[in-house]
């Protein structure tokens, strides 16, 4: 998408705030590197360590695991009504109908085509982060206009201020962000909590009973914020940033994400995200 100067100017100067002092290259999280390692090493044993029982069991095998990728893929899509996951749901679904040995070998062929085509809308959706979680992005944009390390982590909820909306403003608020994975609205009966969780899985797919362990922003219909770091989210960062104001900094974040999309920019909130590193 191409913005015009003046969506440039929202993005570097309202929507960034006092963090745009802050060169965008600076990372103030710790390395995931040896998560990724892991997660990739637990991958190549799963799909190559069926190949030791056969070429029948490892077509079984990347089968159900393919069909099982794509159920989960439909019910973020459902959860979420993200098309980028039916995209993917789509891959894993010809990929699963491929290693089944109960078709024939023309219809398995179709099936082939049908994951190749796939395979690369795929890539597009990845490359252009369409269905990516957003977690470490909002711990990024939230650390960074702060610069003292001093008064650590509490676990007591802190109050961010006021802003106006209405009831409406903020549902629909709420489903923008679930839609772009940015957090995962909870509906009480005096508030929206915004969560941000490091894992999504529990959450889009009901296995987290609460959020109470989780980083959130707060919402309430009387135009409070409150919001709450989690223990685990905060030993995320390389220093030990002063807790109200990393507390104060996320909760001024959601405040400007709500503005851009009262305003209808809501791309503006997800080109400052793609903007981040935290590769």
């Amino acid at each position: 998408m191409v913005y015009t100067s003046k969506q440039m100017k929202y993005i570097n100067d309202e929507s960034c705030g006092a963090d745009k002092m802050v060169s965008k290259n600076t990372r103030k999280l710790k390395s995931n590197s040896w998560r990724i390692i892991i997660t990739i090493l637990i991958s190549v044993i799963v799909v190559l360590g069926p190949l030791s029982f056969g070429e029948g069991v490892f077509n079984i095998v990347i089968s159900i695991l393919a069909g099982m990728a794509a159920l989960v893929h439909l019910l973020f899509s459902l959860r979420t009504r993200n098309w980028g996951h039916l995209v993917v749901m789509l891959f894993y679904l010809f990929l699963s109908l491929v290693f089944q040995s109960c078709f024939p070998s023309e219809l398995r062929l179709v099936f082939s085509l049908g994951a190749g085509v796939f395979f690369f809308l795929m890539m597009y959706v990845l490359f252009t982060k369409k269905i990516n979680w957003r977690y470490e992005e909002i711990l990024e944009l939230a650390a960074r206009p702060i610069k003292k390390t001093e008064d650590g982590f509490t676990h007591r909820p802190f109050p961010a201020g006021e802003t106006q909306y209405t009831g409406n403003e903020i549902m629909d608020f709420a489903k923008f962000l679930l839609k772009n994975i940015i957090a995962i609205p909870y509906y009480e009966d005096n508030r929206v909590i915004m969560v941000i969780p490091a894992n999504m899985f529990r959450h889009l797919l009901y296995l987290r009973k609460d959020y109470l362990e989780d980083t959130y922003v707060s919402f309430d219909f009387e135009g409070s914020i409150s919001v709450h770091i989690a223990q685990k989210d905060y030993l995320r960062y390389k220093d030990e940033w002063t807790f109200d104001q990393l507390c104060q900094s996320l909760g001024d974040v959601f405040k400007r994400f709500l503005r851009a999309h009262q305003k209808g920019e809501g791309h503006t909130i997800i080109a400052q995200l793609n903007d981040i590193n935290v590769g």
